[in-house]
């Protein structure tokens, strides 16, 4: 399964597109802050649906511009949008955070270098609540998926300052109870 492709193929299904503009348009939208996508990644994956037969391309000029390639979604690609969509609501995939390996190894340092490192970690949580806020509102008028999207990071992280708050007051206490 591909992300990257769902995204492509679900912009395309709204309207054809070169890939500059689909590169603009996760850009502006915010959306390459929450979902991992790039403009190098929208450029590859637009010449592997093509060659897939998941996209048509016509190639234009306007004016004095240079050539460029307009995607359209062709009806396998059609098929395939579906067939993403279907795995992705029937199987989301599971959710990894990288910073659980910093946890498991926690115990590892000194408890004062550690009850640091758990406040460095909290103050992380609540930049990045700070910068989606932030993010949202430069959206001018931000469509039903994009609000849906950030209101579940905004959840997700909400929950993991309140679960960091807890871990470091349990850390305290083991700390507290071990000394």
């Amino acid at each position: 399964m591909s992300a990257v492709d769902l995204v492509i193929l679900g912009y395309l299904k709204k309207s054809q597109a070169s890939a500059y503009e689909m590169a603009q348009l996760v850009e502006s939208s915010k959306i390459k802050k929450i979902i991992k996508i790039g403009s190098p990644t929208i450029y590859q994956n637009i010449k592997k649906l093509a060659q897939k037969d998941y996209l048509s391309s016509t190639t234009v000029k306007e004016g004095e511009m240079p050539e460029k390639n307009i995607y359209t979604l062709t009806d396998k690609g059609e098929a395939y949008f579906l067939e993403l969509m279907h795995q992705y609501s029937t199987n989301p995939g599971r959710m990894y955070f990288n910073f659980n390996c910093f946890i498991k190894s926690l115990t590892l340092v000194d408890k004062q270098t550690g009850m640091e490192m758990l406040k460095d970690l909290k103050l992380y949580f609540y930049d990045t609540k700070e910068d989606l806020e932030s993010d949202i509102n430069e959206v001018e008028t931000p469509s039903f998926e994009v609000k849906a999207i950030f209101k579940q990071y905004r959840i997700l992280l909400q929950g993991m300052i309140a679960w960091i708050d807890e871990t470091i007051e349990d850390y305290k206490k083991e700390y507290t109870n071990n000394s």
